[in-house]
């Protein structure tokens, strides 16, 4: 997390303060931080602020690294300039580490990943806990049991079921994909005892997502072209 280097300065020597100034400069870079906002004038939204007075804001990677730049060989002259050339007052702030948003794709991805592997276990992390199977195929229970029970199904009927994505479009809050699924025919489906043929068909999908979850899937498969593969002659 960025921690930042906050400074409320008056000029009291002007050639003090430059010299301090291009002593200060190198030793943040060298010590890899970076000037936000250097000697800077205000503009007073609310409340006093001196107008002679300006503000100075270094960013560091962490307070380590802050820290060691602080108490540096190479920042100690600055300091001692500081001290008769300036009127500051300095402060070392946190900043702040902002949840991470889900990428839209990335969940999406997730969603077929697990048809993969088989492994839903961490099926809430990318589905609402109401989302919305449409159509719901009869006998699915609806919401994340039913996505479960789905993947446990096909899966029973392709054992080896590699759902791959071909293409992914994300527009808005919606993410269409075209997905081509393999597997070896080794479980009913359809009402088709099993086979032992490779097969493969295509699936068409449209997935709305919020608040970083799939809410709801709009799915529709090509079972003819699965049927005609598994009663092929």
């Amino acid at each position: 997390m960025a921690v930042y280097s906050l400074t409320e300065v008056k000029v009291l020597d002007g050639e003090g303060a430059r010299e301090y100034a291009e002593i200060a400069q190198s030793s943040v870079a060298a010590h890899g931080g970076k000037f936000l906002v250097l000697a800077s004038a205000a503009e007073v939204a609310e409340g006093d602020w001196p107008q002679d007075q300006l503000a100075v804001i270094i960013e560091f990677n962490d307070k380590a690294q802050l820290h060691t730049w602080y108490d540096s060989a190479e920042y100690a002259p600055a300091r001692k300039i500081a001290a008769t050339a300036l009127d500051r007052r300095l402060v070392f702030l946190d900043g702040f580490s902002p949840v991470p948003v889900a990428d839209p794709e990335t969940l999406v991805r997730r969603f077929y990943a697990a048809m993969t592997t088989g492994d839903v276990s961490d099926a809430g992390d990318y589905l609402a806990g109401d989302w919305q199977d449409v159509p719901l195929p009869v006998g699915t229970p609806a919401g994340i049991d039913g996505y479960r029970g789905t993947v446990a199904f096909l899966r029973s009927a392709f054992p080896d079921l590699d759902a791959r994505i071909e293409d992914v479009v994300v527009s808005g809050d919606r993410v269409a994909v075209r997905v081509l699924a393999t597997g070896t025919h080794r479980g009913e489906i359809l009402g088709i005892a099993p086979t032992g043929r490779t097969v493969a068909f295509r699936a068409f999908d449209f997935h709305q997502i919020k608040d970083d979850k799939i809410i709801s899937t709009w799915h529709l498969e090509d079972f003819l072209g699965l049927r005609l593969q598994l009663e092929a002659e």
